[in-house]
């Protein structure tokens, strides 16, 4: 995703079985790394598959958003690539 400088905005990540089975979100955080350094972290908020991310990059660089999320006994991780001009 792109982010303009000086930008505060909700990234969401919906997530889905692949087996089509019910699951629930039990609990989910992220943090946002540039250059190795972790810039922020957080809880995130979570409403049924969704699970919400309110970030604000403050480099003028590639940053990589990490969000990590409990389903049932499996812990997940989503990495998602954030450009910020």
């Amino acid at each position: 995703i792109r982010f303009f400088s000086g930008e505060e905005r909700h990234v969401r990540l919906m997530v889905h079985a692949t087996n089509g089975e019910p699951f629930t979100v039990r609990s989910a955080t992220w943090e946002l790394k540039s250059s190795n350094q972790i810039e922020g972290a957080g809880e995130c908020m979570i409403d049924g598959h969704i699970i919400d991310a309110k970030i604000a990059p403050k480099k003028r660089t590639t940053h990589y958003l990490d969000i990590t999320y409990q389903v049932a006994d499996e812990t997940l991780i989503e990495r998602i690539e954030v450009a910020v001009e």
